[in-house]
């Protein structure tokens, strides 16, 4: 703004100042008259980046995926929340934090072991892995070879017919009727 409107610094000082309120408004209380904007925006992120760095790491730490919630949805917000919460860090670093992040926050011991023991060097990886592990799972319980709980799983349902080795006319007829309709 201060380029835009073409303040001086002490304009810019003065406007930048009178913007800030709450917490914020309180770091006036360690700075000199003769202060720049350089050494007001420092103060702040000294002040504030490392308590919102902490309240972000929380949150991450404190994220389970929703019971009707996607596993991209899932990874999309853990991506979020990492980018937030260590903005400047390593990259190897980050890609070991999403990793972990993305598993814990899976909020199912099965899944989260099945995953595990592929080893996903990254989170794309760990994603993959879990679409995958509920995909053959989901395919296993739906055709009865797997017992598991069927609140996590849906199956499209269909219905199964018999023919009996008699030959009561009647029943038959009414049974390739219902087949048919299938």
């Amino acid at each position: 703004m201060a380029s835009y409107l073409h303040w001086n610094e002490e304009d810019a000082v003065h406007h930048l100042c009178g913007s800030l309120e709450g917490a914020a408004g309180q770091v006036f209380w360690d700075i000199s008259s003769h202060v720049t904007t350089a050494d007001v925006i420092w103060l702040l992120q000294t002040r504030f980046r490392t308590q919102l760095q902490a309240e972000l790491f929380e949150a991450l730490r404190a994220r389970w995926r929703g019971q009707d919630e996607t596993l991209q949805s899932l990874y999309q917000d853990i991506c979020r929340l990492v980018a937030f919460a260590y903005p400047s860090a390593d990259v190897t670093l980050t890609n070991h934090v999403y990793k972990e992040a993305f598993i814990t926050a899976l909020s199912d011991g099965h899944l989260q072991l099945e995953v595990m023991k592929r080893e996903p060097v990254n989170i794309e990886a760990a994603v993959s892995c879990a679409i995958k592990v509920e995909a053959y799972e989901q395919s296993l319980v739906c055709q009865g070879t797997l017992a598991t709980d069927k609140s996590r799983v849906k199956c499209r349902s269909c219905n199964v017919y018999a023919v009996s080795d008699q030959s009561d006319a009647g029943e038959n007829a009414i049974l390739r009727k219902h087949i048919d309709e299938f």
